[in-house]
């Protein structure tokens, strides 16, 4: 249903799934006289769930972008392509580092103001303002000094970190791959999750060293050296592969708390400047997954209109209860690679027809003519009546990496164009 608000100005930073998405909506419940505007950091989208593998193999990186802004770009919101400096809260303008020819201002107005900027975690998200071309010059720089380093140290125990060795080792199988972390590798998951997991990782000879305090946060693509403890560690190539904080450096220090996110209220509504909402970069205790996301900027776009209309809000609800860490942890993508299944975390329904984790069988019909494969473990779900983990999981994430991006952005994978920012 479409609501009139009268003439107002949303503005949404930011360039992946949940930008985009509330834009949709927004374009949807509300009528003409609303006028949204996406300002996104680069002229593409890459998806990131696919950057670990690209970054092994370069090559594939063109399936992951889409440079066509007429594919993704959401029809009747406005975009302006250029970085973010400054919000002011008083004037409620948002100031602009640079933006591209076709787009030149200082500043936008607003009258509600959406963040959706994401975490920076550096190579698996672009930097912001780089070209396409900048872009994948890194990707292939970045591949082929892996290609030709001896030690590759991955700094980060959490996923995007066992994913990125996971790719390394199932591409180089005789190079020295290590796991650098600050604690216990998944710091947030079970004991008994975190222990199947480092056994495997010893199992695929990729060493794990905690204790690291003073992890570079930048990539190095040249022989160095990182003290660890009461010794060195050497390395051809080191990739941080943690999030180092959400994108949010622009806003004023008072809507933010120490990690640099949103403090919120129920509403997903800044505590401090009631006109700016925040998606996945709030202080709310949710992982940032689709499904919790989805459920934030539905909220978000529902309660920016109700706003602008003198209307109630309404309290945002978690999306996807019973998920309370992702449902699949990943040691490298496709066959040489090596998945985990946390049947804990998906829906109801799914457990029972995956027979609470052993395989599908034989509670799920579907999964019957599985059996004749006699226990390979090509099944996504595992091995039939058996654990489910193995090189199944990892198989089909290796395709999903790609054709997930097809679920929220159209032109992925197409020929990239030549860009000018």
């Amino acid at each position: 249903m479409n609501v009139s608000i009268g003439s107002k100005k949303v503005v949404i930073i930011g360039g992946g799934p949940s930008a985009k998405h509330a834009a949709e909506q927004l374009a949807k419940k509300a009528n003409s006289n609303l006028e949204v505007t996406v300002i996104q950091a680069n002229r593409f989208v890459e998806w990131p769930l696919a950057m670990t593998v690209c970054l092994v193999k370069p090559e594939l990186h063109n399936k992951a972008i889409a440079t066509n802004c007429n594919k993704f770009q959401v029809p009747g919101v406005k975009y302006i392509y250029g970085v973010v400096e400054s919000v002011d809260g008083q004037t409620k303008q948002v100031k602009l580092r640079q933006a591209v020819a076709d787009a030149v201002c200082e500043s936008v107005p607003y009258d509600a103001l959406i963040v959706a900027t994401g975490f920076k975690v550096p190579l698996v998200y672009p930097g912001l303002g780089v070209t396409i071309e900048e872009r994948t010059a890194e990707v292939q720089k970045v591949g082929e000094a892996i290609k030709k380093g001896a030690c590759i140290v991955v700094a980060g125990g959490g996923p995007i970190g066992l994913e990125l060795v996971g790719d390394i080792r199932g591409e180089y199988p005789a190079k020295k791959v290590v796991l650098m972390c600050r604690g216990d590798v998944l710091g947030q998951w079970p004991e008994k999750q975190r222990k199947k997991v480092e056994a495997r990782l010893q199992h695929m000879n990729i060493e794990v060293k905690k204790g690291a305090t003073d992890a570079p946060k930048d990539y190095c693509l040249e022989s160095g050296v990182i003290k660890f403890g009461n010794g060195d560690l050497e390395y051809d190539v080191f990739l941080p592969a943690f999030s180092q904080g959400p994108n949010t450096q622009f806003l004023p220090g008072e809507v933010l708390d120490a990690n640099g996110c949103v403090e919120v209220n129920e509403y997903l509504q800044s505590t401090k400047m009631n006109d700016i909402f925040a998606i996945g970069v709030s202080n709310v205790k949710e992982i940032t997954v689709f499904p919790k996301l989805e459920a934030q900027w539905t909220c978000v776009t529902a309660n920016v209109i109700a706003m602008l209309a003198n209307r109630p809000l309404k309290q945002h609800k978690e999306g996807a209860t019973w998920m309370k860490l992702p449902p699949m942890v990943l040691i490298g993508h496709g066959p040489k690679g090596y998945g985990f299944l946390d049947f804990n975390n998906v829906p109801p329904p799914i457990k029972c027809c995956c027979c609470w984790g052993l395989g599908g069988f034989p509670c799920c019909p579907p999964c019957w003519p599985c059996c004749a494969c006699g226990g390979c473990g090509c099944c996504p779900c595992g091995v039939c009546c058996g654990q489910p983990e193995g090189k199944g999981p990892a198989t089909f994430a290796g395709v999903m990496a790609f054709k997930s991006s097809g679920f929220h952005f159209k032109g992925m994978g197409e020929a990239p164009s030549q860009q000018v920012m």
